[in-house]
């Protein structure tokens, strides 16, 4: 097997239009804050609680062979709104997640066949195989999570969309980084909530869920143009108001 091999998977998921991406352990993701605190209050029916298998789900479970994760974000600038509107007629459901399953498809089998590393391309959603990305960036030294609860990192602040890949081989780890951005912050991302979700100081998901679930209701019938598909559907908009609140580099081009 090859020498730099983290460096190697890297260079080549940017290559594929990553915008950032790291490497983190399976071990170490088993024992971070989310999957902690998931076990005492799942928000998903999916989860098997009762299981005594800690990352088991109903029909699914991690597989022992994988070891590693892969880790990349694509920048979502606010050029770019539609790359997070969610439609039942576009592959991934979202713009943004289609070109990331691309990349998911293109490197796993890449991995193959350059490398003769065997991957899973991961879901996104956690009941259905997926991780939880966020933890796996910040294992992967992509960021760190903020204060409102959304990975920051240096290049790009909240403004990233994440995706994972599972993989049977022993890498070492990208991460961690040192970075601090909410420590001399005043919190704008905490006064923009329209469900006051930080009002007690910290992330308050019921709160969170209760917008979200607002926005589900409040469909719009696109052109197919905007979405990426060639006939209008009915398309939801996520909401983003702490993300786009986050000052941390705004002045990097690339997010206007």
């Amino acid at each position: 097997m090859k020498k730099n091999l983290e460096k190697i998977i890297i260079v080549k998921a940017k290559e594929l239009g990553a915008s950032l991406a790291g490497i983190a352990r399976i071990e170490d993701l088993k024992a971070s804050k989310s999957f902690a605190i998931y076990r005492k209050a799942p928000f998903y029916e999916e989860y098997d609680q009762d299981s005594e298998n800690y990352f088991e789900f109903e029909g699914f479970k991690w597989n022992e062979e994988h070891k590693s994760v892969l880790v990349w974000a694509l920048v979502h600038p606010a050029s770019e709104p539609a790359l997070d509107w969610w439609s039942m007629k576009v592959p991934g459901f979202t713009p943004g997640n289609r070109v990331m399953r691309s990349q998911s498809k293109q490197l796993r089998t890449w991995l193959g066949e350059e490398l003769g590393i065997k991957a899973l391309s991961l879901p996104y959603q956690i009941e259905f195989g997926g991780t939880f990305l966020k933890d796996s960036a910040v294992l992967a030294g992509l960021g760190v999570i903020g204060k409102h609860n959304l990975l920051v990192t240096p290049e790009y602040g909240t403004r990233v969309r994440l995706r994972g890949i599972f993989m049977e081989a022993e890498l070492e780890p990208t991460g961690l980084i040192d970075f601090d951005p909410c420590q001399d912050c005043d919190m704008p991302c905490h006064r923009a909530c329209p469900r006051e979700a930080f009002q007690n100081g910290s992330f308050n998901r019921v709160l969170c869920k209760q917008e979200n679930d607002k926005r589900d209701a409040d469909v719009y019938i696109l052109d197919g143009s905007i979405m990426g598909i060639d006939e209008p559907s009915e398309v939801t908009k996520p909401c983003r108001f702490c993300e786009l609140a986050c000052p941390v580099a705004q002045d990097n081009d690339e997010l206007k």
